[in-house]
């Protein structure tokens, strides 16, 4: 959550300091939230993650829009291996009577009254169903996650922070729901968002029974990706903690989010049928640091990065995969506080690659769904070859998804499982914590007691900010900033003196909200705590469901709370606070084991009901349709080309701008299928593939205009391994005519796009044996504004960012002697770092003089070709 750091010797920002502020008062207030929102990691990490990550803190209109793995599947095609450094063998959940194979599904016995497969005639044990919606800004809305975010681009959208200018992709809300044999369900649910409140968990709740009459009160699981780069306004603080991270709160917006995330529930529910589910997990999968790295080295080496990857999936009785759920822990704080572009971040890059990568390991579509573990001590990587920002992101998941795949190749399946879940609010008090028996939240020998929580504490004249675990804040005085003095004396505030807590299970598989940032100390306890719940007759496995349905900042544990540092700065309820929610955690998990499966929701304190608000009017526009920046004639593979338009406005919903081929070189058409094989979906600027900025003309000035030019651009940056051929840019979208909303469309004129003129054949002769590397140059990073426009693709991840990029797609082979082409056309598979191929299959002489090789990719609509010499 509010973060408001950057890593030690990282050059952010320079208008925010990045002081340590010892004392406070009510005027300096605003000085100790910026200087809080400069100030750095404790672990540097590698020289290159170090040198290009930067981490900060605090840390749409319902779009019935669905995509995903509803019914396309398709034939193995080739296996991704995993990376060498991958870790330990996966554990996953032991044989049951009731697990299936891959190919096949059995049942048992079930209560006589279970529904039946109208296939087998055989009960149903289990279902699951999921959904998917975009958050699609709006474009202009604020952004969550660093503080200090000041600036010029007032929007209708934005409080106290600039307003965002475009997409680099859209935010997905994901549901998974699950429901057993007697009708009990539950809701998983990852949302895009910097944190959890309970502005969004209540304002869900009551969307799905206003809407569509469905009750999941206490039985709904929100996990925030803890992107730093999406939507704000959501959390209902004072306004006076909007510059900390998170702006000012905005009922309307709420009220959006809400919306949305119950609509992808509501997706799910409608989507319920038989199904099978697995979990599984791997220690040390990451040991390198390639993906995630620990970032909190006061307490190492006690506490190390969380080392562990927990996947939890589900599929159809006959193997089509649906959804998996992809947990560890790692910030979304790739970019930095300059960045004016709606993003998931690392998170969302992961869960993107990992789709991508399914479909081309299965040939078959799924959702990828990242829900943090303990990500409260862990920066995301992806440097170690020294790529930055959008190429970061890409990195990340192209790295670890082979490993993710290795662990979902190896779950075993089941077809039964009980669910049930329990919520409750509770308070949040310094009796009730602990503290009248334990003297380590207080000051002065105990003349100050932080009894409404603290907040930057530290021990007076001593800087305890080391990696010596020797020193320590334990047994001494405490001087923290009172919460009840930071809230004006506006105590019990139902954002910090209340928390919301969910714990569920399906089987002997539980999940364990945590309401903040919890440090690895924080969830190893979990995993210690459910182990010794534990029996060989049932064992029992955990997942902490992390920045889950409520914030408050970070938690550590006891004896990693007294290391000092940010992450025990930036906690409210001391010591004390993580072990408190795990406990308490715990009493829900017995009583689930004790057979009390009601979703009882208890409710403590009052808690305010959602505001009122009128909704913002939607503003006319004036060249919908009109085509602003045509794509060129021709282009060359990692060109960027772009495309601008007239659209509609924002606040109506973003446009979709998909890519479309002449696929029989006809002067038809037809759109470039969807990267992660998502039936009905195209290749579009919903995802990486392209960045989506907005320049309406007036520009904006925070007031609803009666009209505008509602100007939007997308830069394209044509992949290395795109078919060659024609294609055109499609945009299309909703706007307001004054009266209603319509639909537009623009398209662009056609571009032929060719094999990049630079391109290179280099070919090694052994004998009859042929390696042909095709590379093309490295791109070049440039930037308008804030954001890239060329070079920010990652089109080489076993290469740096100024290596020659290594074309992979399968290649088309022609042979020539003396410049005359010879009878037949071969193809070569890329494996081990080249394309092979033995001359043996032609009949040619591989020493004959005069001998060269030309080649095309073999997807080419169009062949654009690349020749080289094959040396005698």
């Amino acid at each position: 959550m509010p973060h408001i750091r950057r890593q030690p010797g990282v050059v952010t920002d320079s208008s925010i300091g990045c002081t340590r502020n010892k004392l406070w008062s009510t005027a300096s207030f605003f000085t100790i939230a910026l200087a809080l929102a400069g100030c750095g990691d404790d672990t540097t990490g590698t020289a290159t993650d170090s040198a290009s990550e930067t981490d900060g803190t605090t840390g749409g209109s319902d779009s019935p829009t669905t995509a995903g793995p509803t019914t396309q599947t398709g034939t193995d095609s080739s296996s991704s291996e995993s990376e060498s450094d991958a870790g330990t063998t996966p554990t996953t959940t032991g044989p049951t009577d009731s697990e299936t194979s891959d190919s096949e599904s059995t049942s048992s016995d079930s209560e006589s009254d279970s529904e039946s497969d109208s296939d087998t005639g055989e009960p149903v044990l289990f279902k699951a169903g999921v959904g998917m919606r975009y958050v699609d800004g709006p474009v202009g809305i604020s952004m969550a996650g660093y503080g200090g975010r000041l600036g010029a681009n007032s929007t209708p959208w934005s409080g106290v922070f600039f307003g965002t200018k475009g997409f680099y992709g859209f935010q997905t809300v994901k549901a998974m729901v699950v429901e057993d044999a007697d009708g009990d369900r539950m809701a998983l649910l990852k949302i895009p968002t910097m944190s959890s409140e309970s502005s969004l968990t209540d304002g869900t709740v009551a969307k799905l029974k206003e809407l569509y009459d469905i009750d999941l009160e206490g039985r709904i699981f929100t996990g925030a990706t803890h992107s730093h780069h999406t939507n704000a306004r959501y959390w209902r603080l004072p306004d006076i903690f909007g510059p900390i991270g998170a702006d000012t709160h905005d009922e309307e917006v709420i009220d959006r989010l809400s919306t949305i995330f119950a609509g992808a529930i509501k997706d799910a529910i409608d989507d319920l049928d038989a199904a099978e589910w697995a979990y599984g997990y791997q220690d040390d999968w990451d040991p390198g640091d390639q993906i995630y790295r620990d970032r909190r080295s006061h307490n190492n080496p006690t506490y190390p990065k969380d080392p562990r990857l927990t996947l939890l999936a589900v599929r159809r009785p006959g193997g089509e995969p649906m959804a998996a759920i992809v947990n560890f822990g790692m910030h979304g704080i790739v970019f930095g506080t300059d960045n004016e572009l709606l993003t998931e971040d690392a998170p969302g890059g992961l869960e993107l690659k990992f789709e991508e990568a399914f479909y081309e390991h299965t040939g078959s579509p799924i959702f990828g769904m990242f829900i943090q573990s303990g990500g409260g001590d862990a920066s995301p990587s992806g440097g170690f070859l020294g790529h930055s920002k959008t190429q970061k992101i890409e990195m990340i998941g192209e790295t670890a998804a082979p490993r993710i795949l290795d662990l979902y190749d190896s779950l075993e399946w089941r077809n039964e499982g009980d669910v049930a879940a329990r919520s409750r609010r509770i308070d949040l008090r310094f009796d009730k914590i602990g503290y009248d028996d334990y003297k380590e939240f207080e000051a002065l020998g105990g003349l100050v007691k932080y009894e409404w929580g603290g907040f930057q504490c530290q021990v007076l004249g001593e800087d305890l900010n080391d990696d010596d675990p020797n020193t320590s804040m334990e047994g001494k005085d405490k001087t923290c900033i009172p919460v009840n003095t930071l809230l004006g004396g506006d105590v019990p505030h139902q954002e910090v003196h209340t928390a919301f807590l969910t714990t569920g299970h399906i089987g002997d598989f539980y999940l364990v909200s945590i309401p903040g940032e919890p440090a690895y100390s924080v969830v190893k306890y979990l995993r210690e705590q459910v182990e010794e719940r534990s029996t060989p007759e049932r064992p029992l496995d955990v997942m902490a469901y992390g920045y889950s349905q409520d914030h408050l900042l970070y938690f550590t544990h006891p004896d990693d709370w007294f290391q000092a540092g940010y992450e025990a700065e930036m906690s409210l309820w001391g010591p004390l606070a993580g072990k408190y929610i795990i406990d308490t955690q715990m009493g829900l998990v017995d009583e689930l084991l004790d057979d009390i499966t009601d979703p009882v929701f208890e409710e403590d304190s009052p808690h305010d009901p959602p505001g009122n608000f009128s909704p913002r009017g939607f503003e006319r526009s004036l060249n919908q349709g009109d085509v602003l920046d045509d794509v060129p004639p021709m282009a060359e593979r990692t060109e960027r080309i772009r495309f601008g338009f007239g659209g509609g406005d924002p606040s109506i919903a973003s446009p979709i701008v998909r890519v479309q081929v002449d696929a029989e070189d006809n002067g038809t058409f037809v759109d470039v299928p969807h990267p992660a094989g998502w039936a009905g979906k195209a290749l579009d600027n919903t995802r990486y593939h392209m960045i989506t900025h907005y320049d309406p003309n007036p520009g904006p000035n925070g007031q609803i205009a009666e009209s505008r030019s509602h100007n939007w651009y997308v830069d394209w940056e044509i992949p290395d391994d795109l078919p060659a051929g024609t294609y055109r840019l499609v945009a299309s979208g909703q706007y307001f005519d004054g009266n209603t909303t319509n639909e537009f469309e623009a398209v662009s004129s056609s571009v032929v796009i060719t094999q990049a003129a630079a391109a290179n054949l280099d070919v090694e002769r052994n004998g009859a044996q042929l390696n042909l590397a095709l590379t093309l140059p490295p791109t070049v990073w440039t930037t308008e504004g804030s954001w890239p426009v060329t070079g920010w693709r990652l089109f080489d991840h076993t290469v740096g960012p100024d290596e020659p990029i290594h074309v992979q797609a399968t290649l088309a082979l022609e042979f020539l002697i003396d410049g005359q082409v010879q009878p037949g056309t071969y193809t070569a598979n890329f494996s081990d770092g080249a394309h092979a191929f033995d001359m043996g299959e032609t009949g040619i002489d591989p020493s004959t003089p005069g001998l060269s090789v030309r080649a095309y990719l073999a997807d080419d609509i169009v062949p654009s070709l690349v020749t080289g010499v094959i040396n005698p």
